[in-house]
């Protein structure tokens, strides 16, 4: 999962998260000087979830083609 979340900062891709709970979380994952901390800046600000409650991270994923007139969206769970 920590990996994941690195390629996400280093692509600058959003991701979703879903805690030990079930809630699920959107927003730009972004570096920390704590590893056990996943901090994500969303829409409502910053915040930070202890990656030991982290169950789930999907990755969303920008895809463009010539062939499409927009952008769509896609996702990877990981």
């Amino acid at each position: 999962m920590k990996k994941e979340v690195e390629i996400a900062i280093r692509r600058k891709q959003q991701i979703i998260v879903r805690n030990t709970s079930g809630q699920t979380v959107t927003g730009f994952p972004e570096r920390t000087a704590d590893a056990s901390i996943l901090s994500l800046r969303t829409v409502h600000g910053s915040l930070w979830i202890p990656f030991d409650e982290v169950e789930q991270v999907t990755r969303l994923l920008s895809i463009r083609s010539h062939h499409l007139s927009g952008m769509q969206l896609c996702t990877a769970d990981l």
